[in-house]
């Protein structure tokens, strides 16, 4: 390998190469870049894989071994591929005819592009630099350029028409040399720091500007006046957060279901009369209403007869069996009047 012995200076010279990463069978760039790593490290193992001259200089590759050492690196698909031909190897026969040039041309066949130049141009059409740095754009475009075939003005001019519009707008002002692609790369870099540390400066000085300077004024008091509670009535219930029919029960619990009483129970208090102006039921007060214990809202209705829970079990049976005589006696006083308006009915018929 020709090259080998102009690129080699010695074995001194290539310690530093770092070995390669595994190759787990990416197409494409990743290939190719693999590829390109192995052969820089391949050329720096002295004896072990090249043949070397009397100062321990690499002259020539020793494809065999070279071969051997390429296989070890394949992983996960790649592994497939090369499967076969580390069993030729287990076997004391050495793939590839022996030749790395070979292992080459089939590994590009398999895992590069068939035409490395249709393959690149196309990738180079659709790259802009977009929000990419300059030497970002740059880096790729060259790992493109090398490829296509193009003249150094056609990739000059080519690098010129994807850049960003900014770039553009202050290379029209500048007079410095851009005629070569390598001159308008170093250029636009130059020109693209510039650019993004000028945006970087506005958008500190847009913050600083956009912060609010006023300060809040402390509350004043709308009332002065100290706030006195009103008198309570001794009779209201306690209310608090729980709002159920159960806690009702269980605040009203030895009082009078009419007026909160603890004297007398509702059936001796007299309250049948009684309206609450509330929830305009009859039978009891509003400070002891069920309905505004559940805040429920105020009705706008006139009294009717009284709804909701009543005293435990025997104060509402005493009190439903009173109600039932009271009616029935209404009831007989009734019947009388109308008997008595059917006898003077009759009896003036019959002076007719």
């Amino acid at each position: 390998m020709a090259q080998l012995a102009n690129s080699t200076t010695g074995t001194s010279s290539l310690k530093a190469v770092q070995k390669p990463s595994a190759f787990k069978g990416e197409q494409g760039g990743e290939a190719r870049r693999f590829l390109a790593a192995f052969t820089l490290w391949a050329m720096s193992q002295g004896s072990t894989l090249n043949h070397v001259d009397a100062m321990g200089n690499a002259i020539s590759a020793r494809d065999d071994q070279w071969i051997r050492a390429v296989l070890s690196f394949m992983q996960d698909s790649a592994a497939l591929w090369a499967t076969p031909a580390m069993e030729e190897i287990t076997q004391g026969t050495t793939p590839f005819k022996g030749s790395w040039t070979e292992f080459r041309t089939q590994f590009k066949a398999r895992f590069e592009t068939v035409d490395e130049a249709v393959d690149a141009k196309e990738r180079l059409r659709m790259l802009w630099q977009g929000t990419m740095t300059v030497p970002e754009y740059a880096a790729r475009f060259n790992e493109l350029s090398t490829r296509t075939g193009y003249s150094k003005a056609d990739l000059r001019d080519r690098f010129y028409e994807h850049l960003a519009d900014s770039i553009k707008d202050e290379l029209v002002h500048t007079a410095r040399p851009i005629a070569s692609l390598d001159d308008l790369i170093t250029v636009s870099s130059d020109i693209d720091v510039r650019v993004r540390q000028r945006r970087a400066e506005r958008d500190r000085q847009r913050g600083r500007t956009t912060t609010p300077t006023t300060t809040t004024k402390p509350a004043v008091p709308l009332h002065t006046t100290p706030f006195t509670p009103p008198t309570r009535d001794p009779n209201a219930m306690d209310i608090d957060a729980t709002r159920t029919r159960e806690e009702f029960n269980r605040l009203m619990r030895g009082k009078c279901y009419g007026c909160g009483s603890t004297a007398h129970v509702k059936k001796d208090g007299g309250h049948d009369r009684d309206v609450c102006n509330y929830c305009r039921r009859v039978g009891h007060r509003e400070t002891v209403c069920m309905d505004k214990f559940l805040k429920k809202p105020r009705s706008q209705r006139l009294a009717a007869t009284e709804e909701g829970p009543e005293e435990p079990q025997v104060a509402a049976s005493t009190s439903t069996s009173a109600d039932a005589g009271a009616t029935n006696a209404l009831i007989a006083q009734l019947m009388e009047q109308q008997k008595a308006l059917a006898d003077q009915l009759a009896s003036l018929q019959k002076s007719f």
